[in-house]
This record gives C-alpha cells, sequence and structure tokens, in this order.
C-alpha cells in the first residue's frame, strides 16, 4: 500500500502539515489520507450523535478543500473521520504507507516550540517514516529563511535534503530515503557526519596517545564515505554534498536545517540517534530544527 497519511485538527499548525503533506503526495505521485480523529459525545440521542458525526465530516471536507486552494495542488484525496484516541487512529490508518505527517505543536509553557504529546508518541510507535512539520512565527511550514538560501553571488540555490549520518544501519536507511527526495525533487543531498574524539572509537595505531584533529577528521571522513557507499547512492556529483564537522550531532543538525528543506534522520543509531527520548539527538532535532524533520523507519 503506497501513500501519505496526516492528521488534521483545523489548528494552523496541522494545516502547515497537510499542505506539506499534499506537496509531499504529489512530488511522490501518490495517494493523500487526511485523517480527523474525535471523541464522540456521550449521553446523546443516536440522531443527535448523525447530527454531529456529519458537522464533524463537513468539517474536514472544508479543511482539504481549504489547503487545495492554497497549494494547488491536485493529489487523490481520501477524508477520513475517526472516532477515539487521535494516536490509536493514526497508527491504525498509517499501516504500510509510505509516510505519517504531522504538525508541530507552536508553543509551550514554557515558551518555546513543543513537539507535542500526540506527535511525540506517534513518533516513537509508528512503524513507518514520520514527517513533523513545523510552523514558524511567520505562519510558514519551516521553508529556508530567504537570505540563507541565495548563494555569494546573489542566485538562489538549490534546496537541500540534510540527512544526519553516523556508523549505524539506521542512518544508511535515513541515506537511502534522503537520496530519494534528492533524486525526486532535484535537491542537493548534504550528508553531514557529526563528530566529537568522545564519539570516535580510538584511531588504529593510536593507542596512548592522541593523534592531531586532522586525522580525527580523516577518520571521520572514511566513515561518511563508506556510510554513503553502503547505501548505494547513485546522485551525480554536484547534487551530493559531504559535511564532516567537529561539533556536537544535534548542533550540527540543527545549523545546517536553518537552509534546508526538510533533515532527515534514522530512528536509532549511534552518536545519539539510539533512542527517541527527551534529550536525544533526535528528539532534539525534532523539537529546535527550522525545517521538516523525517524520521526514517
Amino acid at each position: 500500500m503506497h501513500g501519505v497519511v496526516v492528521g488534521v485538527s483545523g489548528s494552523a499548525e496541522a494545516d502547515a502539515a497537510l499542505d506539506w503533506a499534499l506537496a509531499e503526495a504529489a512530488s511522490r505521485n501518490v495517494p493523500l489520507t487526511a485523517l480527523l480523529a474525535w471523541t464522540g459525545p456521550r449521553g446523546v440521542q443516536p440522531h443527535e450523535y448523525q447530527d454531529l458525526l456529519e458537522r464533524r465530516r463537513e468539517d474536514l471536507l472544508a479543511l482539504l478543500d481549504a489547503a487545495v486552494r492554497r497549494t494547488g495542488l491536485d493529489v487523490e484525496v481520501t477524508a477520513q473521520l475517526a472516532e477515539g484516541d487521535p494516536t490509536e487512529a493514526l497508527l491504525a490508518a498509517a499501516q504500510d504507507v509510505d509516510m505519517l505527517v504531522l504538525g508541530r505543536r507552536r508553543r509551550g509553557r514554557l515558551g518555546r516550540l513543543m513537539l507535542g504529546s500526540v506527535s511525540s508518541e506517534l513518533v516513537e510507535r509508528a512503524e513507518v517514516s514520520v514527517t513533523v512539520v513545523r510552523l514558524d512565527e511567520n505562519g510558514s511550514g519551516g521553508e529556508p529563511d530567504e537570505d540563507e538560501n541565495v548563494d555569494e553571488d546573489g542566485v538562489e540555490a538549490a534546496p537541500r535534503v540534510v540527512v544526519g549520518v553516523d556508523t549505524s544501519g539506521s542512518s544508511v536507511l535515513a541515506l537511502q530515503h534522503a537520496a530519494e527526495v534528492a533524486a525526486r525533487t532535484g535537491a542537493v543531498l548534504d550528508a553531514v557526519f557529526a563528530w566529537q574524539i568522545t564519539t570516535l572509537a580510538p584511531l588504529p595505531g593510536s593507542w596512548g596517545w592522541a593523534p592531531p584533529l586532522d586525522e580525527y577528521e580523516g577518520f571521520a571522513t572514511d566513515r561518511l564515505d563508506e556510510a554513503i557507499e553502503a547505501a548505494g547512492i547513485e546522485l551525480p556529483p554536484e547534487q551530493l554534498a559531504r559535511s564532516v564537522v567537529h561539533k556536537a550531532p544535534a548542533a550540527a543538525l540543527l545549523e545546517a536545517s536553518t537552509a534546508a528543506e526538510r533533515v532527515v534522520v534514522g530512528a536509532r543509531g549511534l552518536g545519539g540517534f539510539d533512542r527517541l527520548l527527551l534529550g536525544s539527538v533526535s528528539r532534539q532535532v525534532l523539537e529546535y530544527a527550522s525545517c521538516p524533520v523525517t524520521v526514517v523507519r
């Protein structure tokens, strides 16, 4: 089964996710399922319940119509209304599809962007790739800043897809996913290998002494090249960028996200990609990235 599933609710964040999901479905040439989950009323008569059900269905169709007008995209869309817990409804709808798309809550009690409890649980439990779309202060879905997407000569740069790479099998899957996006959209794939001395094994033959940093950088570059080779990426040279950064993984990916159309990370891995819990690299990227983030499975 192919397709994209997006959770909708009528909020500004969900609308941004719906617009992004429409564009993704159009790019993949697959259908889109827009799901609105709601908690049915208690203590109402059957005819009253049917009236409420119809009203919710009309609300969902109105949201879809508005999104199609905003984006101008021609996509096969299915409107699905589910009664019950939103998390369980979305997990059920997203079985065996290409991607599940969610909106990110704008601000929490501490005044910062928050992932939200439903989105957080879905990212951890979903068995398919999940993309979380942010809504920034300008009301957009996390598009790159204009200044960040212009080169030194003032020419608009090609869109970029940033992928976090380490030495895990999960990052190979992330690389393959990001390469498919780059090939399909014409974007530049920026493979980022962020390293620190504490995150790399000792260099061969270096026991008892600390080699210069450039040797560590060369070692990290070799690991990145090996991951790209293992992923079987066949993009033209001008469409593949390699970034080896001496920085904490989360900081490197967040910095790269400011000029990217999306960031791709693996669900599990080394160097902080080991689990999607608060404090992990993947969670930090999900919370703070300046663009949509895809967690690949």
